[in-house]
């Protein structure tokens, strides 16, 4: 019996020495829905007021991760169109990065081409961002109808993003 006690003690303790934590440092929600009708670029509502900015303060240098989540549709009446979504960082010195995964052809969410805006999907991206420098961080959301022709749309609703240490 001491014998299983001593490993029961030593196989927690090998557990708890590999488990790590991660911290929350920001994050943001917009609850109601957004449409656009053209192929710019458009940052998205990340706060509950609407603001497009969230920012987050890193005190070390180290990888955070950033998820964003939205629901998600698409208008088109072919099924090459796609909203593309980028996530920004700005470091405090000014210098912007897309974090990978993100880049041009991230399709978050396709048409089906059948020209109805129904087709919901819940969805989430996201990436790997090393802070190299202390201080606040700005992160924004850009996203991007791509393939667009007239009369095609993206509606996005119920957004969220966080940022962890």
């Amino acid at each position: 019996m001491k014998n299983v006690i001593v490993s029961i003690a030593a196989s927690s303790t090998l557990l708890l020495a590999g488990y790590a934590m991660a911290d929350v440092e920001a994050s943001g929600y917009y609850l109601n829905s957004k449409t656009y009708t053209n192929g710019n670029p458009h940052y998205l509502p990340i706060t509950s007021g609407g603001g497009t900015t969230l920012y987050f303060y890193a005190n070390t240098q180290n990888e955070r991760a950033i998820f964003f989540n939205a629901e998600c549709a698409v208008k088109s009446a072919d099924n090459f169109t796609w909203e593309n979504i980028d996530i920004e960082v700005t470091s405090p010195s000014g210098v912007t990065r897309v974090v990978p995964a993100s880049s041009s052809d991230n399709a978050f969410c396709t048409g089906e081409g059948n020209n109805v805006l129904g087709n919901w999907e819940s969805n989430e991206t996201h990436g790997v961002y090393y802070t190299s420098e202390i201080g606040y961080h700005r992160v924004r959301v850009k996203g991007q109808l791509m393939g667009f022709t007239a009369g095609e749309q993206v509606r996005m609703d119920d957004i969220s993003l966080i940022v962890m240490d």
